[in-house]
This record gives C-alpha cells, sequence and structure tokens, in this order.
C-alpha cells in the first residue's frame, strides 16, 4: 500500500512561509469582491500540500491552506475533518478524487462567510469541467443491491451500503465543489457525478452545497436516506439531480441551474429519478419526497441549449413524491414518466407515486407533461376510475376519484418572479437577484401538510425565496469560478 504523504507534507510546512500575503489586506481586498461578485473570497497559502495514497489516522485539513489531491486520495477508518476557509485542489494531469469509505468519516463545515473549496488545480481562466473526479462519500445505509453497490473510482474499488437506515458519514456543509465529474474511465454513470453520495444513512444531512461545472452530473445519490437540503446545480452538463438505486430520503431546496452549459450527452434532465442505473431490478425502491426544487433548462436564458429537453424524468422503474416546485424553460416536457412501470405506479397500494402543488412555466411541449407507455395509461395500470382515465386527469385533479388526482399543479403560469436579465447577465461582475420579486410573481402558494418534519416551510414554491428569507446568501455562492484567484 502507498505509503501517505500528509504527514511529511505537513512536517514541510511548518519549515516553509509560502508565499502568503499579508492576509489582513487580502481580506479587506475581498470583501469588495464579494459585495460584486458574490463571495468573500477565501484567502490561502499560495504552496500546496500534497495529499496522496490512503490516510488512516485522523487528520485535519486547515483554514488558510491549500491541498492537493495527486491521485485517488482515500480515507479508511478515519476522521477527515476540513475546516473553513480551505482550498482543496484535484489534480487534472491524473485521475483524482477524494473518497470517504464507509469505514470513515468526514467533517467538512465551511461557513456563509468562509466556505471550503474544492475546485481544479489548473490556473485561473484555464480551468474546465471535467478536470477532476470529484467528492465521493460511501455509508453504511440500504440500497438494491443487496447493501453492497460497487463503485471503481479511479484505479480503486469501494463497496457503499449496508443495514443502518440512521447511520451517518459525518457532516457537509458551506461547500463548493467545482470543474468535477471527469468519471471513471469505464463510464460507470455512479461516477459520474462531481458529489457522489453511496449509500448514506439519514443520520447525516447535507446542506448548503454548490456544484458547478461539472462535466456529467451535478449530485449523485446511489442509494441509503441520507437527507440533503440547500443544494446548488450550477451548468451541470448532463443532469443536476440524480437519484437511483434505492434512495428514500427527503430532499429540499435544490437548485438546478443550466444556463449557457454545454449539451454534450444524452440523458440530460435537470432531476432523473430511476430504481437501477446499475445491477437488477430489485429492492428497496427509490422513493424520495422532493420538496422545493427550481429547474431551470436550457431555454430559461436566451444563450442556453435547447438539447436540454425535460425538467424532472421517472424511469427504469423509478419511483418519488414531488411537491412545492418549479420547471422552467425545458424544451420538451416538465415532467416525463418514462415506462409502464413507471405509470403503474400511480395508483399503487404502497409508495404511490405523487406530484403535487407543482408549477411549469416556459416549458415548450404542449402539455408541459407526458408519459411512455406501449397500450393506454388505463391499461398499464395509472391511476384511474373504472379503467376510464388519461394522464392529464392525474395530473390536473381531473375526473378521477381521491387520491388519484393530483392537487395544485400549474401548467401556464405568467410569470414565476424570476429576474430572467439579472440571473441570464454577466453574474461575475454584479451577483444576480438568487430570489423572487415578490410584486410580480403568480407562484401559487405551497403545500407543507404531506410532509415530515425534515422539511422547512418557505413562503414559495421552488427553491428561490424573497430577497429577506433565502439560503442563497451572497457571501458563500460563487458565479466567478473560472477566473477566481484563490491566492492573492
Amino acid at each position: 500500500m502507498k505509503k501517505n504523504a500528509l504527514l511529511f507534507a505537513i512536517t514541510m510546512l511548518i519549515a516553509t512561509t509560502g508565499c502568503q500575503k499579508n492576509l489582513h489586506d487580502n481580506q479587506l481586498e475581498n470583501d469588495r469582491l464579494g459585495d460584486e461578485a458574490g463571495l468573500k473570497n477565501i484567502v490561502v497559502d499560495c504552496t500546496p500540500i500534497v495529499l496522496s495514497g490512503t490516510i488512516s489516522t485522523n487528520t485535519t485539513l486547515l483554514t488558510g491552506k491549500t491541498y492537493l489531491l495527486d491521485g485517488i486520495v482515500d480515507v479508511k477508518s478515519a476522521t477527515l475533518t476540513i475546516q473553513p476557509g480551505t482550498l482543496i485542489l484535484g489534480k487534472s494531469s491524473v485521475p483524482s478524487a477524494l473518497v470517504i469509505d464507509r469505514t470513515a468519516q468526514i467533517n467538512a463545515v465551511g461557513t456563509a462567510t468562509n466556505p471550503i473549496v474544492f475546485t481544479s488545480d489548473k490556473a485561473p481562466g484555464s480551468r474546465a469541467a471535467g478536470d477532476w473526479i470529484g467528492l465521493a462519500i460511501m455509508g453504511n445505509a440500504p440500497n438494491n443491491q443487496s447493501n453492497a453497490l460497487g463503485f471503481s473510482i479511479g484505479p480503486n474499488n469501494y463497496t457503499a451500503g449496508g443495514t443502518s437506515a440512521s447511520s451517518s458519514a459525518g457532516s457537509l456543509q458551506y461547500v463548493q465543489i467545482n470543474f468535477a465529474g471527469k468519471g471513471s474511465t469505464t463510464g460507470d454513470r455512479l461516477t459520474q457525478s462531481a458529489l457522489i453520495l453511496g449509500s448514506i444513512g439519514n443520520g447525516m444531512t447535507i446542506k448548503d452545497v454548490q456544484i458547478s461545472e461539472s462535466k456529467f452530473d451535478g449530485l449523485g445519490i446511489w442509494g441509503g436516506q441520507v437527507g440533503v437540503k440547500e443544494v446548488f446545480s450550477y451548468k451541470s452538463g448532463r443532469t443536476d439531480f440524480a437519484i437511483s438505486q434505492g434512495h428514500r430520503g427527503n430532499l429540499q431546496n435544490l437548485f438546478g441551474f443550466k444556463d449557457n452549459a454545454v449539451y454534450h450527452t444524452a440523458q440530460s434532465y435537470g432531476i432523473d429519478i430511476t430504481n437501477n442505473l446499475v445491477g437488477t431490478n430489485s429492492t428497496p425502491n427509490t422513493y424520495p419526497t422532493i420538496s422545493n426544487a427550481t429547474l431551470m433548462g436550457g431555454n430559461f436564458c436566451t444563450s442556453g441549449n435547447a438539447n436540454y429537453q425535460d425538467g424532472m424524468v421517472i424511469r427504469e422503474n423509478g419511483n418519488a413524491r414531488i411537491f412545492n416546485s418549479v420547471i422552467v424553460g425545458f424544451a420538451r416536457y416538465g415532467l416525463l414518466l418514462d415506462g409502464d412501470n413507471v405509470v403503474a405506479k400511480t395508483s399503487a397500494s404502497t409508495d404511490r407515486l405523487e406530484f403535487a402543488y407543482n408549477t411549469f412555466h416556459n416549458v415548450s411541449g404542449t402539455p408541459a407533461y407526458s408519459a411512455n407507455f406501449t397500450t393506454s395509461w388505463a391499461g398499464v395500470g395509472g391511476c384511474n376510475d373504472a379503467g376510464i382515465g388519461t394522464m392529464t386527469d392525474w395530473i390536473t385533479q381531473g375526473n378521477l376519484l381521491a387520491p388519484c388526482n393530483q392537487s395544485g399543479n400549474e401548467f401556464s403560469v405568467a410569470a414565476t418572479g424570476y429576474n430572467n436579465s439579472s440571473l441570464c447577465g454577466n453574474k461575475c461582475s454584479t451577483f444576480p437577484d438568487l430570489y423572487i420579486n415578490e410584486s410580480i410573481t403568480d407562484l401559487g402558494l405551497p403545500e407543507y401538510g404531506m410532509l415530515s418534519g425534515f422539511f422547512d416551510q418557505p413562503d414559495f414554491r421552488g427553491s428561490l425565496q424573497s430577497s429577506t428569507n433565502t439560503w442563497l446568501k451572497n457571501t458563500w455562492v460563487d458565479f466567478c469560478l473560472l477566473t477566481r484567484n484563490y491566492c492573492q
């Protein structure tokens, strides 16, 4: 096994002053940058500390320092703590990633004014989507591959899963993950997310995470019951949020924004829900509960890519409960149910597919939803009365009896209240309005009566809220990722 270079690197750091500038002077300048560009920029030493191989003892990465992931760095039987204001670089010349094994823990908790930043090791201006693999966390909660879901990340193999639904892999908050999503050389879909969550239990909550410029997917949730709140997927090349392998957790305030992301592959969505992307179709079935998602497709900004066709897709035997969300700017459908088994779950006696109090805006398809099935809606088991019914009846509170009809969905809302000119402009020079203009919004009221105590109860549908009540504070979200110089 390769010896860990961490202790040697830290020893050398003590004897090296590096090229750090005066932190006070830098912080004054970065306060100004933060006001203009949306981030009170972290300030770090110029010389990176190299991490490689396996970390097997409790280790802390320190505020104001830079660390370079030289290849696949895995943490096993130990806790990795990352302090606020730490910069971690993924080496772009080799497959690089940080992997937390299911025997280990990660405590990466930044602050709103001092986030933890993962990004490419390339110089400002030359970074690109897929420069490195990303952050992968393995857990001990159930999945639908006999609790043994396999991942190949670089030359290493990992297994996620166990029997503890309430287990935790640590904590992750106020973290940015930029220019990742490289994936494995085998093309394994499970490894093509910038943030990979493998069978994490509900004892862990992932919160306040920005994932930007991923080559493939933003967040991949594979099995487990982990709760996820307040995740911003920005310009992901394929899907913003991919959920599969028996995940049965709660998710709230998911913000997926394609902007001018470059479309390059099939199965590119806002949210993609399946039962099994890999392996056999088995239990536990994928059944997340999602509230307050905002998905902005390629048509939201006029310069965006219209090949991003669908906002939410449920396919490959997937299932879900989806509430209080806004789907805008997609070139085909806001919601697509793909396959007989998915349609049949609208009338299932357990794990019923639910879709209520959601809003479609500027979706090109007419209607804004569709389903693929072999014979007829009723014939394949779609929710109906005495063999009579359609998807329109189901989703629009039509002529079916409860609990078939889904309540509160809007299909022709005139205005969401989102500021298109601000969101689609130069967000590096002027921080955009990541909130709703309450004076012009036509969004219907949300409904939280069907949700558990995990969920907050904001005033609007979607993840964007009023300017005085939003999790997207302009102190930790960054839009200047390509040119950002963290070493001032």
